[in-house]
């Protein structure tokens, strides 16, 4: 179980993939708007979601030639939730760290 949670926290790793949690937590996103809103290259953000999604953090649905992704209501955001309660609780680090948000 050590290593499946080592490798779940893992995907979550780096500053793109958070960014896209919270940009699709805020409103359902094709690849191309992730890009564009992010400032990155497509194809950087198009390998950051496949790896979301092959872990079940974000979810797809097509519509028509596109593919939204959204963040999994059902685990991902209560997640999130929790982890925010920690932050604003009991992570010092986290709030001398902190850049915004």
């Amino acid at each position: 179980m050590k290593d499946k949670c080592y490798m779940f926290f893992e995907t979550l790793g780096t500053r793109l993939k958070m960014e896209i949690i919270f940009k699709i937590k805020e409103k359902q996103m094709n690849v191309n708007d992730l890009s564009n809103s992010l400032n990155q290259e497509r194809s950087k953000v198009s390998h950051a979601l496949k790896t979301l999604l092959d872990c079940g953090i974000v979810r797809v649905k097509k519509k028509n030639k596109q593919r939204i992704y959204s963040l999994n209501n059902e685990t991902i955001i209560p997640l999130f939730n929790i982890i925010e309660e920690h932050i604003r609780k009991y992570c010092k680090t986290c709030k001398k760290g902190a850049k915004n948000g």
